[in-house]
């Protein structure tokens, strides 16, 4: 079974959440794009700091993403304006204006999508994601465990590659589904796709997982080090998307079943 992803020219849906830039009475997300500088900030009250390639900030009681981290030497381009709901954004570009289909740009995109997906609408995880025959194959892992080496093994075999390095997992009607995003790793194939998630892989080796992280898969397995969660946003938006809440122990995401592929 699969479950197909819509990509317009002014609307991008992944994993089933719709963001929309023009008007769209389907979306979940309506972004109005503005070309032109945001509004002077008089103080930026820090959130959250990735340290490499965005920020989130708040100023005069709104939250605010950059495209750069808050010290930058390099002047942020995007300025996406967050509603407390996440159900409005106003982006503000400046320079050039972006000719893709997606004006959010790396990594407001997948920043946008993790703080939705943390209302307790899923997961985004770092892993390959593959259809085998109808079955969703998860192999999780951090980068240079294999994740892309995995995806073009499969590929040679006539395998469907839904991605190779970011897989969102949702729950369907009971059913626990993995759909392919657009943001792949070395491995450039990618399906816009969603399959019933049968199985997992862990990538890597146990002595690159930190003890932290070890003791957390040995509760939540799926939960291991290949999550992406934000962290420093609860009081944003108090965070439902840990694999406790959306997934107990006895849901089928957590019984399915775990193999490693250690060397």
């Amino acid at each position: 079974m699969t479950e197909g992803e819509a990509q317009k020219g002014n609307t991008l849906e992944i994993a089933g959440i719709r963001i929309s830039w023009a008007l769209d009475l389907h979306s979940d997300v309506a972004l109005h794009v503005r070309n032109e500088p945001p509004p002077p900030f008089p103080m930026k009250e820090k959130t959250f700091d990735s340290g490499q390639t965005w920020a989130l900030f708040k100023c005069a009681g709104q939250y605010i993403l950059q495209n750069t981290t808050l010290h930058s030497e390099i002047s942020p381009s995007r300025f996406l304006f967050l509603a407390s709901d996440l159900k409005t954004c106003d982006l503000y570009v400046t320079g050039d204006t972006p000719q893709d289909v997606d004006p959010l740009g790396y990594p407001l995109n997948q920043v946008l999508w993790i703080l939705l997906l943390s209302r307790g609408r899923g997961l985004l995880f770092h892993a390959c994601g593959i259809d085998d025959d109808g079955k969703g194959y998860l192999f999780l892992g951090n980068s240079g465990d294999g994740k892309s080496t995995t995806a073009k093994l499969w590929f040679d075999h006539g395998i469907t590659i839904l991605n190779d390095d970011r897989i969102i997992v949702r729950e369907n009607k009971g059913q626990i589904w993995m759909y392919g995003t657009p943001w792949h790793g070395d491995f450039k194939s990618t399906h816009p796709v969603g399959f019933l998630f049968t199985k997992y892989f862990s990538c890597g080796t146990e002595e690159r997982t930190p003890a932290r992280l070890r003791a957390a898969r040995k509760r939540y397995p799926c939960s291991s080090h290949a999550l992406f969660l934000l962290f420093g946003t609860g009081k944003a938006w108090p965070s439902r998307s840990t694999s406790a809440n959306i997934w107990p122990a006895q849901s089928p995401a957590m019984n399915s079943p775990s193999y490693g592929m250690e060397a």
